[in-house]
């Protein structure tokens, strides 16, 4: 793999490398070699690609990095030479030969349902109840039977 150019961003946090690495793959056509972690939280984004994408993907990242408050270097190798090119590319191989290429595969599995009759029920129609006030007020405006009084 000919590395044209390549771009390292180094990152105070896991956070703010994430956000980094995103603006930067989002904003130019470049590959994400690497994203070293090292220790106390540091984070360094390797970005590969042609000279011009890979300086505006660093110049991508560094703005995210900076408003995030975690931005500590950023620079970019253009034509970077064959050895140092080695160098680079022996670590990556080296951190990716200490992962296990572990890889588990979940396999569809049919779903049954059991399908039961439902049966449609009709709502009965809703009793009125009366308001304590409103029975009250039926009995003040009830006529009362007059009596004649002597």
């Amino acid at each position: 793999m000919k590395i044209e150019a390549l771009g390292l961003v180094e990152i105070k946090g896991f956070l703010g490398a994430v956000a980094a690495a995103d603006a930067a793959l989002k904003t130019a056509d470049v590959v994400l070699l690497n994203a070293e972690v090292i220790k106390g939280g540091q984070t360094t984004i390797q970005l590969t690609g042609d000279v011009a994408a890979v300086k505006v993907a660093v110049d991508s990242a560094t703005a995210v990095a900076e408003n995030l408050n975690c931005l500590l270097s950023s620079h970019v190798i253009p034509r970077m030479a064959e050895d140092t090119a080695k160098m680079v590319m022996e670590s990556v191989k080296k951190k990716q030969a200490s992962k296990p290429n572990k890889v588990e595969e979940i396999k569809p599995e049919p779903v049954k349902e059991e399908v039961t009759e439902v049966k449609e029920v009709k709502p009965e129609p809703a009793k009125t109840e009366k308001k304590n006030s409103d029975v009250k007020k039926e009995k003040n405006t009830k006529k009362k039977p007059k009596t004649n009084k002597k």
